[in-house]
């Protein structure tokens, strides 16, 4: 008795890891009933097939026609998207010309306000303070802090004056 029910439950294990397999690899043998042409602006792409009434195409000619990029890793078809540049009107370059130079404008005048009046400000406050030497060294901090934004701006002024001259160079084409 104990050998028929191992064996009944032995068969049942086999049979249903066969019908697991079945399930997932369900286009095997199934019918073609049609045949589809995968066209791209009027231009023929591949020919795609008719199974249980979903279209299956090609993917590498979908891809190319697409101008995807495909990669194969292991058992993943990974399509992405290929950037294209995209050229700007004299309109939209004038306009990003423009908010170029208003920050460069903007920059300007923030540097010299801090080197004529604010770091200076600061740096008598140090000197008067002298003698209390907490308030001097915060002072002196300050100053050094605000010198350092300064070169920063000075930094981010040399690469917009560099798109500016880019972008004039692109308007003067």
């Amino acid at each position: 008795m104990k050998k028929f029910i191992s064996g009944v439950i032995g068969g049942a294990l086999l049979f249903s890891g066969v019908s697991v397999f079945a399930d997932s690899a369900s286009l095997i043998g199934q019918k073609v009933q049609g045949l589809f042409t995968i066209e791209k602006s009027g231009t023929k792409v591949d020919d795609a097939i008719i199974i249980n009434g979903t279209a299956y195409a090609p993917v590498r000619s979908v891809a190319k026609a697409s101008g995807a990029k495909l990669t194969v890793e292991g058992k993943k078809i990974i399509m992405e998207e290929v950037s294209t540049p995209t050229t700007k009107t004299a309109a939209e370059m004038q306009a990003d010309r423009a908010k170029v130079a208003a920050e460069i404008t903007k920059l300007e005048t923030n540097i010299v306000d801090l080197e004529t009046n604010v770091i200076p400000m600061f740096e008598a406050q140090a000197k008067e303070m002298s003698t209390n030497g907490a308030l001097a060294e915060t002072a002196k901090k300050t100053a050094d802090e605000y010198r350092s934004v300064v070169l920063k701006q000075r930094t981010e002024l040399l690469g917009l004056k560099t798109q500016l001259a880019e972008l004039d160079a692109k308007l003067a084409e």
